[in-house]
């Protein structure tokens, strides 16, 4: 075997990478930790299976991010070129469920150019289930049954209930109904479509022949099924995953789909992806310490070839302000000290509350910062209305995107019209636009809506047969959005910003087409975008929950609001997830490169009255060998030292504030 090298520059593999990316074939599990290289040992491997005259059309390989798809498509695009890669399949699950879907769409009822619904349409389609069985449909209570008819039909929960079973069936009948699915459909669908038909099943097999999966950890039971569906016996299976940083039970993920591949694939080739290339040995050897605590795991012990690195402090804060300004006064102190920028910083926490806090002393120090999470692109109403037409376009069927689309510019037409409308579609068995083009359609606003609907026909056509900018800009113009969006905008300043955004999703669309993408599988493109929910500021300190910080890494980590109850959650003890909430410390710490800093409060608000507070259990099952408690007198005359440090880089951030550098 060709030697491998212990440094990790962009052409040499260590022993472990080259034996998984060069694995023959057959069943194999790749047990990545932490900065193990993993997104690299899955692309290289896709890259050595064409370069074996692997057919392209014969790999997919799957994830759990649009990010990480396109990442890794990038990657490979770079090795193989723009031509092969077009021939893979790289997409996440719910992606790859959709292209099942419309392949065979018959089979579930439905037809190719189909509505994906996301969530403000199910929770539309979910109030109008709710008022026909006349229950309740306020906006608390539609989210609640919605969780739990996805419950339900993710397989989290049993069908125990059967008022919960009714209202999933007549949901299910409604989408279909509208030619539509919602995100769960993406994986259900596609089961049953495996399931039931033996030619579809072949297809897909051997389009799966090499099938890759990354962030297996992440996978549900569902997905688990659909796994076993594209590679049944000991087929040639690539999953890299790590026990270690499973932490989305609350959302379906089982960690024991780790655990059920050696059962199920009796040839299972185990590798391990230990050596870290990300943090140094100080940060690994406490999260080693950490995470050995617990019983569910198949085992492995990250290290670093970065060196010790400096011990990972713990701070005692008095109060939540207290910590908050500790830690920004730190955070100006370092960049001011060690010409550091603001995004080198990360700020962690368990439970987003624990935000406000920081956000103020950030503020208050006048440091930029970007909370993730914000409002998405997506969930803009210039869009979401742009978005309305074109769902339309492609889908006649689509009642809930007529429904926006109708009012957004207003045309005069109200609940009443839309009701009789609506009563006449039932008695046709169409949908609202199909019953709005008959001529028999008797009413006052007959005309406003035939004249809506053929001017939606029309720009079917342009979109199916014409340029793909004119189609575009020719449902701007005759919808009357654009005069809508600058009509109503307060100023001048807001109507660009907001056509801007019009214009950046043309540009999306312009793109897809030119690359032979369709509206359908550019609302699809869309669809899927929008659930990321990514965003990656630059320049700014980074504020985050730990679950939305996953696959991220920074210089500097500051994990806050160290207080048990807290971190772990006592929601989790008392469910007894008390493993997964270790997890989740452990994918906090790992998120370190070269500055770990653990702090909590010793007592709290709540209520208007003081709550005394104790540090987290997880502080005590981190190796005291590496831990520097920098508020205790006790301690190493290193450790003493680096607490000067730390008073010495507070004052240079004080003086930079007063503007005495």
């Amino acid at each position: 075997m060709e030697k491998a090298h212990s440094n990790h520059n962009a052409n040499q593999l260590n022993d472990a990478q080259y034996r998984a990316v060069h694995h023959r074939g057959g069943p194999l599990l790749v047990l990545a930790g932490a900065g193990s290289g993993k997104t690299r040992v899955i692309t290289e491997r896709i890259g050595a299976l064409v370069e074996r005259d692997v057919p392209e059309d014969a790999i997919t390989a799957v994830t759990f991010t649009n990010k990480a798809a396109r990442e890794m498509r990038e990657r490979l695009e770079k090795r193989l070129g723009e031509d092969k890669v077009k021939r893979l399949r790289i997409c996440t699950f719910h992606a790859l469920g959709l292209m099942i879907i419309r392949e065979h769409a018959k089979l579930v009822g439905r037809r190719a150019r189909m509505s994906i619904f996301a969530v403000p349409e199910q929770k539309s389609a979910m109030r109008s289930v709710l008022a026909d069985l006349k229950l309740p449909s306020d906006s608390d209570n539609v989210e609640r049954i919605l969780q739990k008819v996805s419950m339900l039909k993710s397989g989290m929960s049993e069908a125990q209930d059967n008022a919960i079973t009714v209202i999933a069936d007549k949901y299910d009948t409604l989408l279909q109904k509208m030619n539509a699915v919602d995100f769960d459909d993406c994986i259900v669908l596609p089961l049953r479509i495996l399931n039931e038909d033996a030619d579809a099943r072949g297809l897909w097999q051997s389009r799966c022949r090499h099938f890759l999966v990354d962030e297996y950890q992440d996978s549900s039971r569902m997905q688990y099924d659909f796994v076993r569906l594209l590679t049944p016996g000991n087929a040639n299976l690539t999953v890299v995953g790590d026990d270690d940083q499973s932490i989305y039970g609350w959302r379906g993920a089982e960690i024991k789909n780790l655990f059920q591949l050696e059962r199920d694939y009796p040839s299972l080739e185990v590798i391990k992806l230990e050596e870290n290339y990300r943090s140094t040995g100080s940060i690994l050897q406490g999260s080693n310490s950490l995470i050995a605590h617990n019983s569910e795991r198949l085992g492995k012990t990250l290290r670093s070839n970065l060196g010790l690195g400096k011990k990972i402090r713990v701070w005692e804060a008095e109060t939540s302000d207290e910590e908050a300004e500790r830690v920004v006064a730190e955070i100006r102190g370092q960049r001011a000290g060690n010409s550091l920028k603001w995004d080198d910083f990360c700020i962690l926490y368990r439970s987003s509350f624990k935000a406000r806090a920081f956000e103020m002393a950030l503020r208050d120090a006048d440091v930029p910062y970007h909370v993730s999470g914000g409002m998405s692109f997506f969930d803009r109403a210039e869009i979401q209305d742009l978005l309305a037409y074109l769902k339309l376009v492609g889908n006649f069927s689509d009642d809930l995107a007529l429904m926006r689309a109708i009012s957004r510019p207003r045309r005069g037409i109200g609940s009443k019209a839309l009701e009789v409308l609506g009563q006449f579609a039932h008695e046709k068995g169409s949908s609202l636009l199909e019953a709005a083009l008959e001529d028999d359609f008797q009413h006052p606003k007959a005309g406003v809506l035939r004249a809506f609907g053929k001017m939606l026909v029309d720009i079917e056509h342009i979109f199916l047969h014409g340029e793909a900018d004119d189609a575009f800009d020719t449902l701007l113009e005759a919808s009357g959005l654009e005069e809508a969006i600058r009509k109503e905008a307060e100023d001048e300043d807001e109507a660009e910003r907001r056509m801007g955004n019009v214009m950046s999703l043309r540009k999306w669309w312009l793109r897809h087409s030119e690359n032979g993408g369709d509206l359908s599988s550019f609302l699809q493109h869309v669809y899927l975008a929008a659930d990321d929910k990514d965003d990656d500021p630059q320049g700014q300190v980074r504020l985050m929950t730990v679950h939305a910080a996953k696959g991220l890494e920074f210089s500097h980590v500051f994990v806050v609001g160290m207080e048990a109850g807290s971190f772990p959650h006592k929601n989790a003890l008392e469910e007894n997830r008390l493993e997964e909430e270790r997890r989740l410390m452990y994918v906090a710490m790992t998120r370190a490169r070269h500055r770990l800093t653990l702090s909590y409060a010793k007592s709290q608000k709540k209520f208007g009255q003081v709550e005394k507070m104790g540090p987290s259990p997880f502080l005590k099952e981190i190796d005291e060998d590496v831990l520097n408690w920098v508020d205790k007198d006790s301690g190493s005359e290193e450790d003493k030292q680096e607490s000067k440090a730390e008073v010495d880089a507070h004052m240079a951030a004080m003086r930079e504030m007063l503007g005495l550098n």
